[in-house]
């Protein structure tokens, strides 16, 4: 019965002996799995976090977000001011001829600002930069001398024909057009003048 007893026992202290190989050899594969699974996330979410060259090449950067007309509103401005800050330093008066060239350029950025309202469809707009050309047409009448005023006489005729932009949207761009050329000339005449200001 003894021998029996031991031999039972032997077999009862083997089978633990197994399932505790066995459970042990589960908690491996799962602590395994679980370190690989965890390393896939660490990668995921290193991959994701990381911008790649590609993305980097194709950040766009505020310059090459400005539209033509944003490029030309700003460059006429900032020669209209920079001419407007000589004039004043010069103490010209009200009716001094350069003063033509101001609002002639001051013509300008209302125009353009009045085409870029018609390139987004926004009517209202359009019509009411237009009303600040004609505003600033009329106060030039008899301001500036030689070729200063025959632009702008040729630039309220042009104006005169564009009327409401809203009226004809299509008509209105094609002068419109025509009526930021046709005073582009002054760009240089302004410049001419701080320029040769400066040097002196």
């Amino acid at each position: 019965m003894k021998h029996r007893k031991s031999r039972a026992e032997w077999a009862i202290g083997c089978l633990l002996l197994f399932l505790a190989l066995a459970i042990a050899t589960a908690g491996c594969a799962a602590g395994s799995s679980g370190q690989a699974t965890t390393t896939g996330s660490e990668a995921s979410t290193s991959l994701s976090s990381t911008p790649t060259t590609g993305q980097s090449a194709t950040t766009t950067t505020l310059p090459e977000m400005l539209s033509d007309y944003d490029r030309e509103l700003a460059k006429t401005a900032t020669i209209q001011h920079e001419l407007a800050v000589y004039l004043t330093d010069q103490q010209a008066s009200e009716d001094d001829p350069r003063m033509g060239i101001i609002y002639g350029l001051r013509a300008r950025t209302q125009a353009i600002t009045c085409r870029k309202a018609l390139s987004l469809d926004d009517l209202a707009s359009a019509d009411a930069a237009m009303k600040e050309v004609y505003v600033t047409l009329n106060v030039s009448k008899d301001i500036p001398t030689g070729t200063t005023a025959q632009a702008l006489a040729d630039a309220r005729d042009i104006a005169a024909t564009v009327g409401a932009p809203s009226d004809n949207p299509d008509q209105a761009a094609v002068l419109l057009d025509q009526f930021i050329a046709l005073l582009a000339p002054l760009l240089d005449e302004a410049t001419a003048i701080t320029g040769t200001t400066t040097s002196t």
